[in-house]
């Protein structure tokens, strides 16, 4: 759904219930801030079934607030009856016309039980009081609208906190959210019921003098003090002019209104009168009723096909929803692409509802543009924001990663907040994975101290727990190669080979470094740098330094230093591009070398038989962050 293009949400009466109801519901804090999440939550995966690709707060809202109202009802039965409209309005709606057309039978009579009164003040007074009304009506249509009156605050001063239990706050909020977005159509509903009502009223009128004429004779006659009989008969021509005019009746002559003043003598038979006052009844109220309650119906359905939920209210839900964020990248060279994928799929079960993708699809919209390079945009993005973000200012290596988050947040701040959510997922997931590593290394070294002669196996071990961790394939059992001559002369150092898989460690002399291959080709240690030879030249350099006793401390910082440089390549073999091998190489070599020195007392009373277990552990952290931190800074 684009809200863009679509600011509001069309929405049944119905609807509009629920989601005003599950707002009150928030607002006086009948649910939890758990229950909230998990209505969301639930929401979200509703959407993403219907095949939303990008769920927004229209896709939503309708099913959260069902699952809200739903929570609150259950717990409370008042809150459960505010989602169903009030059966006693609908039956009082129904009931008020009846009544009324019940009134209007009750009547025993119009003047006298036995005579009609051509000048009856009751009869004046239902034709006036409903001319009156016509006129109000008509003076409303024309001017404007009258503004809604102030009924929710009213109401929701009502609902005190100190004086009302929840179940009444949250009735008086709903019901101010109510009125102020039913107002239009309540109105309509109410002309209706009252224009029906009326009409029911001049129909029992009229009924009741036809019905009692059944059994009563009537005579028709007038009498008045000040008025004589040709003012009499002008008012009696205006009064029944519309029957005269429309249907043709002959009207009341002098002779005729004179003739009855007083009711002189025994009076003229009031059939004819009867049915002139029926006529005007239906005429003048009953007709005119009718189709007003019928203009009203029309109204009130036009209004409520036409309700809608303003999307731009819901900005605290619109933060809440997961982040579905698409960015474009721009001047990637196939081996960062191929990195980019592993950046993501080391994020895949990142434990949140909310997406970052990344497509290089020209034609596929996104919402920003990252360039790794200088590159021409093509026209889908053009509209996008684009900010110059090169892959080694943050897709190299985990620690770069918030670099990322921070860039996009600038160019979507709508989207702040979820991409927030991603860069606190991404960051956990890393940690996570950062210290299961750390674990892992701990068991290696502690396996190794413990089992020399096993240091092999446990390294292999310590591989295979690694690529794990880092979703990377196993590594191919070869056989290890041939140990190339020492390098060094006697001082300790890490260097890095090719990527043919031709690279061993090796040992030489009492302090000669581990000669450990991490690709310089790229840094695959896949199917470029044998396992093998790395088993083989740690192997080598290990049992050699066994065989002297007091080469026991330069094990343990090799093995140190071999365990730390695994971790490293590991976790960046697929990140970083072969271009970008070189310069890791050499900084790995010096940094690995001199920051376990830096370290090492501490580290080697950490590796003691008796030493605590959870010492190793921090201080493998501090040394691999500080690495990591310094090669990318």
């Amino acid at each position: 759904m684009n809200e863009g293009a679509l600011p509001s949400l069309p929405v049944t009466e119905s609807e509009l219930r629920t989601v005003l109801l599950a707002q009150s519901v928030e607002q006086a804090g009948a649910v939890s801030p758990p229950e909230l999440e998990e209505a969301l939550r639930q929401a979200v995966a509703a959407a993403r079934q219907r095949g939303v690709a990008r769920v927004e707060v229209g896709d939503v809202v309708q099913a959260r607030a069902q699952a809200l109202v739903e929570r609150a009802g259950t717990r409370d039965a008042a809150i459960a009856a505010l989602a169903r409209p009030s059966a006693r309005l609908r039956w009082l709606a129904r009931a008020l016309p009846i009544g009324a057309l019940l009134l209007g039978l009750a009547a025993d009579r119009i003047a006298n039980a036995h005579r009609v009164d051509l000048l009856s003040p009751p009869l004046l007074l239902v034709l006036a009081w409903n001319l009156a009304m016509y006129a109000l009506l008509a003076w409303r249509a024309w001017r404007k609208p009258a503004a809604v009156p102030e009924l929710p605050q009213a109401l929701r001063r009502w609902a005190r906190p100190a004086r009302r239990g929840l179940a009444a706050r949250v009735a008086a909020d709903f019901y101010g959210r109510w009125f102020a977005a039913t107002a239009a159509p309540f109105a309509q509903r109410l002309a209706r019921v009252l224009h029906l009502c009326a009409a029911a009223w001049g129909a029992g009128i009229a009924l009741s003098l036809l019905l009692r004429g059944l059994v009563v004779r009537y005579q028709f006659g007038w009498e008045s003090t000040f008025l004589d009989a040709a003012q009499v008969h002008a008012i009696v021509a205006v009064l029944f002019w519309p029957l005269t005019a429309l249907f043709g009746l002959a009207p009341f002559t002098l002779e005729e209104i004179a003739a009855t003043q007083n009711f002189a003598g025994q009076g003229a038979a009031g059939s004819r009168w009867v049915w002139m006052y029926v006529g005007l009844l239906l005429l003048v109220v009953v007709l005119p009723r009718l189709a007003l309650a019928a203009w009203a119906r029309w109204r009130e359905a036009r209004l409520v096909r036409g309700l809608h939920l303003d999307l731009q209210d819901f900005d605290a839900l619109r933060a809440a929803l997961p982040g579905d964020v698409v960015l474009g990248v721009l001047g990637a060279s196939p081996a960062q692409a191929d990195a980019l994928r592993a950046v993501v799929a080391a994020h895949a079960e990142q434990g949140t509802q909310d997406q970052l993708r990344f497509t290089d699809a020209h034609g596929e919209p996104v919402d920003a543009v990252i360039a790794l390079a200088d590159a021409p945009v093509p026209a889908a993005w053009q509209g996008a924001p684009l900010a110059a973000l090169p892959w080694a200012a943050w897709g190299e290596s985990w620690v770069l990663e918030p670099v990322l988050f921070e860039r996009a947040t600038a160019l979507l701040p709508q989207r702040g907040a979820a991409l927030e959510r991603l860069r606190q997922a991404w960051e956990a997931q890393s940690e996570e994975r950062f210290a299961q590593s750390l674990q892992a290394l701990v068991r290696h070294l502690r396996a190794a101290v413990l089992d020399p002669a096993g240091y092999a196996q446990h390294l292999h071990t310590l591989d295979a727990a690694l690529r794990t961790l880092h979703g990377q394939p196993p590594a191919p059992p070869e056989a290890p190669a041939a140990l190339p001559a020492p390098r060094g002369d006697g001082t300790a150092a890490l260097a890095v080979g090719t990527s043919a898989g031709a690279a061993a460690g090796a040992a030489a002399g009492a302090k000669a470094g581990a000669l450990i291959d991490v690709g310089l080709g790229g840094l695959t240690l896949g199917a470029g740098t044998a396992l093998g030879a790395l088993l083989g030249g740690t192997t080598a350099w290990a049992v050699r330094a066994l065989q002297k006793k007091s080469a026991a401390g330069d094990v343990q910082r090799h093995a140190v230093e071999a365990a730390c440089t695994h971790y490293l390549v590991i976790t960046h073999q697929a990140r970083v591009p072969p271009e970008g091998a070189p310069r890791l190489a050499a900084r790995w070599r010096a940094e690995v070398t001199g920051t376990v020195a830096a370290h090492w007392d501490a580290l080697e009373a950490a590796l003691r038989p008796g030493a605590p277990p959870e010492a190793l552990a921090p201080l493998l952290r501090t040394v691999l962050l500080g690495v990591l931190r310094r090669s990318f800074a």
